[in-house]
């Protein structure tokens, strides 16, 4: 019955669509203004009427304007051992809509859907790579396949990314009335969409949206565009039948199918957990062990099977072969936490510094990776078993300020994880610097960083000496001839603080002007960045992340030189953070200069865009504050 209903919805492409106009002269202006692509026509059908089968009809044509627009084509499908293809079928057009190639299934290339240090996996990828012979071009891509994973349903964003326009687009949803999908929408307002729900069916019809222009800090593109989501209260994954009416459901049927089979160890690991923490008085204490065992013992690598890529490995076989993903890391990291008393939850969340939620009040299969919380009173310390590096309870904004789901006894939960303050993502520079009568200078100081600023930096001590040379020349390249003398760094997992002591000398940095020397008061931390100007802007404002820097100098003249008076001090104030540079004068020849930068983390309405840039502007500036030293007079 299926090859057969899905023969006639084919035929009906093949006479509706057969009709588009693909030349690039049908498309209207405004469409194409601004836009790398033009999504001209699409139309998506699926189906969940039986629940244990889904099956999935499209087709897609894409004007691609430029080069830029390519990787809005998406000519690709996922699979894997529940699912099988049934069409894939390509054909290309020039700009005046003649037919220039065609390609059928076989002349996909089909690789695995798991990139970098991958072991084994069932998720697969059948994708066309094409590569044009000129601009514009327009794909029609006609796909179908048949699933027996209900669990995830494709949700239609009718424009998919920046710069890409959209003339129509169609998604229909066919289910059964018994198991009727929960639906999810946002950012539809101001759009042309027409929406339509029958008995079975929900079906969406947006029409000539134009293209969403990226602008310098703007929101991750999925937060800002019209989208439908979608999750069935039952549902099949890889054969394996679920209910997730709400979150503490799926938490428990996570439970009892993905986790409760897969924690075994040896004994020989157990009692060798147990002695390791035996004088450890703390959960925290014998955590923080064990964690240490976990990041010395075993590496990361990829293992997409079982479940649907759901179900860890076994905890036995991450023993024994010392090596997993994300989900047998965090299984195996817990299996050794229950083995000496220490609670934790498995923990899922979408990962990366774009700060995606795991969607609360909305429950279905989410997120990308999973870490661990261990429970400490009122708070959760994340264990991110992956890292070798990491420190304990450290995950940076790979995980920082968002919310996951915890798998606890009672089922699932939504938590927030850490969100660090401007305040805790610190660095504080402490130094001396010696001006020299030929206008050169020397310098020793300690910079520390802590909080999402000791994230950008503990890496360098794995940096070769001639490496790490090379990123502190990046990192300073407005100063002229720097040589760096001497660098010891100092990653203090513990505490989570990164120490780097420096000693460095740059024999031409201030500018000579006759006799005196004209001298760039903020040596180490000018700020270069100035926003672009951005005239009528349309987008909000996304400060992804709030720190304090903090720096202080002893600057020291030499003998027979003096300061040209001291320059005014500067204040900034603003909903965006604070600014302030100081003088004080110690003796004749030695001042001390302080700055304090705090930047706020926030997002702000499109008409503070040019009160923010005015603000970084300022601060560019002031940090290039100048002081004129001259010879004493006798």
């Amino acid at each position: 019955m299926y090859k057969c209903s899905l023969l006639l919805f084919l035929g009906v492409f093949q006479c509706v669509f057969s009709q588009t106009d693909y030349s690039i002269a049908a498309i209207p202006l405004e469409l194409v203004n601004k836009a790398n692509s033009v999504l001209l026509s699409e139309y998506t059908e699926i189906d969940v009427s039986e629940e244990k089968k889904m099956m999935y009809t499209s087709y897609r044509a894409i004007t691609v304007l430029n080069k830029n627009g390519n990787r809005h084509v998406d000519s690709y499908l996922h699979y894997d051992n529940y699912t099988t293809i049934k069409k894939a079928e390509v054909r290309v057009y020039d700009a005046f809509g003649k037919e220039i190639q065609h390609y059928k299934k076989k002349d996909f290339t089909d690789a695995s859907a798991v990139g970098g240090v991958n072991l084994y996996s069932d998720d697969r990828v059948l994708y066309l790579n094409y590569t044009p012979a000129a601009y514009p071009y327009t794909l029609v891509f006609n796909s179908s396949l048949e699933s027996s994973t209900t669990a995830f349903i494709k949700g239609w964003m009718p424009t998919e990314d920046y710069a890409s326009s959209t003339k129509k687009s169609t998604y229909k949803l066919i289910f059964d009335p018994e198991n009727k999908p929960r639906s999810l929408h946002t950012n539809f307002e101001g759009y042309t969409i027409d929406t339509s729900e029958g008995p079975n069916s929900f079906e969406y019809t947006a029409t000539n949206i134009p293209a969403i222009q990226y602008e310098e800090g703007s929101l991750p593109f999925e937060s800002i565009a019209p989208r439908a989501r979608f999750s069935l209260d039952r549902f099949y994954l890889s054969g394996v039948e679920a209910r997730a009416k709400d979150w503490a459901e799926y938490g428990a049927w996570m439970e009892r199918n993905l986790l409760y089979d897969v924690k075994d160890v040896p004994e020989a690991t157990v009692a060798k957990m147990k002695s390791l923490v035996k004088d450890e008085t703390t959960n925290i204490g014998k955590a923080r062990k064990i964690y240490q065992y976990l990041q010395d013992k075993v590496r990361y690598i990829s293992v997409q099977i079982g479940i649907g890529g759901w179900k860890p490995m076994l905890a036995s076989d991450v023993d024994k072969l010392s090596y997993g993903d994300c989900k047998a890391l965090s299984n195996y990291m817990k299996v050794l936490l229950d083995a000496v008393g220490v609670p934790s939850y498995y923990t899922i969340l979408y990962s990366g510094d774009d700060e995606l939620d795991i969607t609360e009040g909305f429950s279905g299969i989410e997120g990308n990776h999973v870490i661990l919380g261990i429970p400490e009173g009122d708070d959760i310390i994340w264990l991110e078993c992956t890292s070798q590096d990491a420190p304990f309870g450290f995950g940076g904004n790979f995980s920082d300020d968002r919310d996951v789901l915890i798998i606890t006894p009672e089922g699932g939960k939504i938590v927030h994880t850490k969100a660090y303050s401007s305040e805790e993502n610190l660095q504080e520079t402490v130094g001396k610097i010696a001006v020299n009568p030929e206008g050169g200078i020397a310098a020793s100081f300690q910079e520390v960083s802590k909080g999402l600023q000791y994230d950008d930096k503990y890496y360098f001590e794995k940096k070769t000496s001639e490496d790490l040379i090379t990123a502190y020349k990046k990192r300073w390249s407005y100063i002229t001839g720097l040589e760096i003398e001497k660098a010891t760094l100092d990653n203090n997992r513990t505490d989570i603080v990164f120490t780097e002591n420096l000693e460095v000398n740059a024999p031409k940095y201030t500018t000579l002007v006759g006799d005196d020397l004209l001298f760039c008061v903020n040596v180490f931390n000018q700020s270069q960045y100035i926003p672009s100007r951005i005239l009528n802007r349309k987008q909000k404002l996304n400060i992804a992340m709030g720190y304090k820097d903090v720096d202080r100098f002893e600057i020291e003249l030499p003998e027979g030189y003096v300061f040209e008076g001291l320059p005014e001090e500067k204040h900034l104030e603003s909903k965006f953070g604070s600014y302030t540079i100081s003088f004080k004068e110690i003796s004749k020849n030695k001042i001390e200069y302080t700055r304090v930068l705090l930047i706020t983390k926030g997002v702000f309405p499109p008409e503070d865009y040019a009160k923010y840039r005015s603000f970084r502007k300022k601060i560019a500036k002031y940090d290039k504050t100048k002081m004129l030293i001259t010879p004493k007079t006798i």
